[in-house]
């Protein structure tokens, strides 16, 4: 065997021009890469909110065309809401939710692939919000009241569904950590509306899409959509940051705005 010559052999500065290239390619694809993967995301999680509306739109035919109900009991046990009942333990199970028959895979709640909380109250959401004002109540109708959210609108009754939120991404600022939540809290334009009503106006609607939220509407209809309002501070969580965990409202439409069924 003939031994290698070293002048076959790298020398050193050629190992290191290898290395700045492979990095330097390894740097110029990353973004691309992330940027795919993140799309990805945004993509599966379209998918998530277009199976939510599909089975409120089944429960509600077989409802008389009123839609799921966002938490019938809100104001007494609280033990039920859109997603899920309580169990012994106080917490939510996803699989005793009012939509359980009219969702895919048994009823499962798909998790937004671009958000994993690790804590909550209302984990099992899927990192999604219900427009309880707009949809899941009938809070325009009777005011702030227990009575109110006994029921739902029916579809008859929102005036205008292209324009009118059902689902959203969505979390909570609760201080320490973004949560999983249940509702999508409208602007105070909209809640000022509703006699009587008390809300944290805390914004919910979550764009973790590069600034972009997904919402589903009434109609079925899907759209991304970009903040356009939000709020550096809350009034109930110590420390809580909306704006700088990209949370907040997107903008109306036409004068109007997507939370209100009139």
């Amino acid at each position: 065997m003939k031994r290698k010559s070293r002048g076959d052999a790298f020398t050193l500065v050629e190992l290191m021009v290898v290395i700045a290239i492979i990095a330097l390619l390894s740097a110029l694809l990353l973004p691309v890469f992330t940027q795919a993967r993140q799309k990805g995301w945004q993509t599966g999680c379209q998918s998530n909110l277009r199976q939510l509306s599909m089975a409120n739109q089944l429960y509600s035919a077989d409802w008389d065309e009123f839609f799921v109900p966002a938490a019938p009991d809100l104001l007494e046990r609280d033990s039920r809401r859109w997603f899920g009942a309580r169990n012994h333990h106080g917490r939510f199970d996803a699989s005793s939710g009012a939509m359980v028959p009219y969702l895919k895979e048994h009823g499962a709640l798909r998790q937004c692939p671009a958000f994993h909380p690790i804590q909550g109250f209302d984990l099992g959401t899927g990192g999604y919000v219900y427009n309880d004002v707009g949809v899941g109540s009938r809070l325009w109708k009777m005011g702030y009241c227990a009575q109110a959210y006994h029921g739902s609108l029916a579809s008859a009754e929102i005036a205008k569904p292209s324009e009118t939120a059902m689902f959203t991404d969505g979390a909570l600022d609760v201080g320490n950590a973004v949560v999983e939540y249940a509702f999508l809290i409208a602007p105070e334009a909209v809640l000022s509306q509703i006699p009587g009503a008390f809300y944290p106006l805390d914004p919910s609607v979550h764009f973790r899409h590069h600034g972009i939220a997904n919402v589903v509407f009434v109609d079925g209809h899907l759209k991304a959509m970009k903040r356009s309002q939000t709020v550096a501070s809350s009034g109930i969580y110590w420390g809580a940051n909306p704006a700088k965990n990209h949370l907040g409202w997107f903008a109306p439409t036409e004068g109007d705005t997507f939370y209100d069924p009139e």
